[in-house]
């Protein structure tokens, strides 16, 4: 038991929660394009879960996520269009939101983005 709650301790230091807050510049790709896609995502803490908004171009995406360990997973829709969203998962590493993928719901291929932290909120 010990061990777990140590492990568990670990793990929960070793990702800072409010460490990921900020602004990212991201660059992406849809699924089965070859065409990058640039844009901005801002990340914030909210109580348990994360706000996560994306600008790409005149688009927007908002999602809601929860971090566990390295990894943040995210439910996102466009913004004022219920029933378009999707699921992504990106990677924590340095205490920042580094990459990962995303799916559109009832997609069958993913999609890839790199975030590079830009500044804090």
């Amino acid at each position: 038991m010990r061990i777990a709650l140590a492990l568990a301790a670990m793990a929960a230091t070793s990702c800072p929660a409010a460490a990921i807050e900020g602004r990212y510049k991201i660059e992406g790709r849809n699924p089965g394009q070859s065409q990058v896609y640039r844009g901005e995502a801002a990340v914030k803490k909210l109580g348990d879960t994360y706000s996560i908004v994306w600008q790409i171009g005149s688009a927007r995406q908002i999602g809601t996520g929860i971090l566990t360990g390295s990894v943040l997973s995210v439910v996102f829709q466009a913004a004022g269009a219920p029933g378009s969203g999707g699921v992504a998962s990106f990677q924590v590493r340095g205490d920042k939101v580094t990459s990962g993928q995303w799916a559109v719901t009832g997609g069958q291929t993913v999609g890839t983005e790199q975030w590079a932290f830009e500044t804090g909120i």
